[in-house]
């Protein structure tokens, strides 16, 4: 099962040397224009699988530092095109979109056909947010814009009305669970660490009911009788073995509680980021990097997507 971990931010560097996150949809509005401008309005749906390849492609290349040259970018786009069978596409896309030349009207039928495959939303959504966007345009004067601007004027409207729903059902259970009570539940691995200070279980609240677990560095490696300095490779077996010990746990409590849905679960490591500059002859400037594959060995386990991760 994937875990739900934090995924490093990809950078993309101007050809002014400035840096800006990637950002997969400001791709894909752009790679909507070229369809248009190239007269493949039937297939401009395949802007956002192309938005998205790039995106996997740049979160799987094995780099250092998770930043890519503008140009690079560029490249790897006009290639996926034209090895799609898109060559004109791919021209467009190479010179720059003429955004000045290329308008479409604001009629129903042509936004409508523009923005239905482009807005991740339910038909009678799209058909509101569709009414708002003409709407607009009359009331502004517009008769005629680039695809850009009709779709951000869409999605100001998607969002807009989002936040319009009402709030989520807040999510509750019948029964609690008090940290002594969770701790009648523990198998003796987990009560060990427990006692050593090793681990800590939040009780079970109705506010938020979820399994939160502290699990504390510094202690487990003093239970473990670590030598400084702790060689990386040697550690992570470790803590994925302890990770069993957490889905036991994760596992009693939900059998205790017969929940109909598994519980959100968090883990909270704080003294990890000390940990691996005391232990692990880290810098802080790496130490980042070293505590998400730790963590991530941590979790290695647990049978339950994570909500939330945290370390510091």
């Amino acid at each position: 099962m994937v875990k739900a971990l934090t995924l490093p931010v990809v950078e993309i560097q101007n050809f002014d040397g400035t840096r800006e996150p990637f950002d997969a949809l400001s791709l894909q509005t752009r790679l909507i224009g070229c369809f248009l401008a190239a007269g493949r309005n039937d297939s401009s749906f395949m802007a956002e699988d192309i938005a998205l390849a790039v995106e996997y492609t740049l979160r799987n290349v094995e780099r250092p530092e998770p930043v890519f040259g503008r140009g690079e970018i560029d490249a790897a786009v006009i290639r996926l095109l034209e090895e799609s069978g898109l060559p004109d596409v791919a021209k467009i896309f190479r010179k720059g979109l003429p955004e000045a030349r290329l308008l479409i009207g604001s009629s129903q039928e042509t936004l409508q056909e523009l923005l239905r495959h482009h807005l991740a939303c339910s038909a009678e959504r799209f058909d509101a947010v569709l009414s708002r966007t003409l709407e607009a345009a009359q009331k502004l004067g517009i008769s005629e814009a680039a695809p850009h601007l009709w779709l951000e004027l869409a999605r100001h409207f998607e969002r807009e009305m989002a936040e319009e729903d009402p709030p989520f059902q807040e999510m509750t259970i019948d029964k609690t669970l008090t940290r002594d009570e969770i701790f009648n539940l523990l198998t003796p691995d987990a009560l060990e660490l427990c006692k050593a200070g090793v681990l800590r279980i939040n009780g079970i609240t109705t506010l938020f009911p979820c399994i939160h677990f502290y699990f504390m560095m510094n202690a487990f490696a003093e239970t473990a009788h670590l030598q400084k300095p702790v060689i990386e490779l040697l550690l992570e077996p470790q803590l994925y073995q302890v990770s069993s010990i957490l889905e036991s746990v994760r596992q009693a409590i939900e059998t205790k509680l017969q929940t109909p849905d598994p519980l959100p679960c968090i883990l909270t490591v704080p003294d990890m980021l000390d940990f691996i500059t005391g232990y692990l002859d880290s810098t802080p400037s790496g130490a980042e990097k070293i505590a998400t594959g730790l963590a991530s060995a941590l979790a290695g386990q647990l049978n339950c997507d994570l909500f939330k991760l945290s370390f510091s």
